[in-house]
């Protein structure tokens, strides 16, 4: 499977450098913007599924790329939410100043990004490929979708402190490769891509994996500028 793990299009509160986390607040003009240009550069893409974070500026960044892509149904999923961070949201964060006891801790979070990728990867298994059977035409016929040349491809739009996350499980803790072109302290930019390749191992019962991208913005080369971007909900 292919993965694009992508951040949600800008808003205002990012613009402000306000702390969103669980506050829900919608695109501005330019986050659209961003939105459709990813939604160009994706159209292409046989998308299987789509996920996202019920949070509106999650959920419309992919309500947009999904306008080229009218039979893929988009699944929303509370484990895909930003990290809530308590009494600091709606406000700027002071020079220095960390998380607030009311805030979903670091530990916390990795938690419920691990139960969310644990949960996702579980439901993708794919099956042996070589049964027992005899019937070996009749199961490949069946499961011919599974090809190389056909690989399932998913979408999943989430937050910047959220993909921080997933990209310290799936790099330090499950151990997945890194691209030789992948720079990891490329910041996580509103609708950057993190592209993942995983496969499942049926010998070892392991999903192995790569990192093929991240903080990806081709699609943004032109709009850099245009406006200030900030990871404001990457407090520590």
């Amino acid at each position: 499977m292919l993965l694009y793990f992508v951040r949600h299009g800008q808003t205002e509160d990012n613009v402000q450098g306000i702390i969103q986390g669980h506050k829900d607040t919608p695109l501005n003009a330019h986050g659209r913007k961003e939105s459709e240009r990813l939604a160009k550069r994706l159209k292409d893409l046989d998308l299987h599924e789509a996920w996202a974070s019920p949070l509106s500026r999650a959920k419309e960044t992919a309500e947009i790329v999904l306008r080229n892509h009218p039979g893929t149904e988009l699944k929303l999923h509370d484990g895909i939410k930003e990290r809530g961070l308590g009494s600091m949201e709606g406000r700027r964060r002071a020079r220095g100043e960390h998380a607030p006891a009311d805030a979903e801790s670091t530990h916390e979070l990795l938690r419920r990004v691990t139960e969310w990728f644990d949960l996702f990867l579980s439901s993708h298994i794919p099956p042996s490929p070589l049964p027992s059977s005899p019937s070996i035409f009749t199961y490949l016929d069946k499961h011919r979708h599974l090809t190389k040349d056909d690989e399932k491809i998913i979408m999943i739009v989430s937050h910047g402190a959220w993909l921080s996350c997933l990209q310290q499980l799936i790099t330090h803790i499950l151990k997945f490769k890194i691209s030789n072109k992948v720079n990891l302290h490329q910041p996580c930019y509103n609708t950057s891509v993190m592209t993942v390749r995983v496969e499942y191992n049926h010998d070892k019962h392991k999903w192995n994996g790569k990192v093929e991208s991240w903080g990806d913005i081709a699609h943004l080369r032109d709009m850099v500028n245009e406006e200030v971007k900030e990871v404001a909900d990457d407090v520590r």
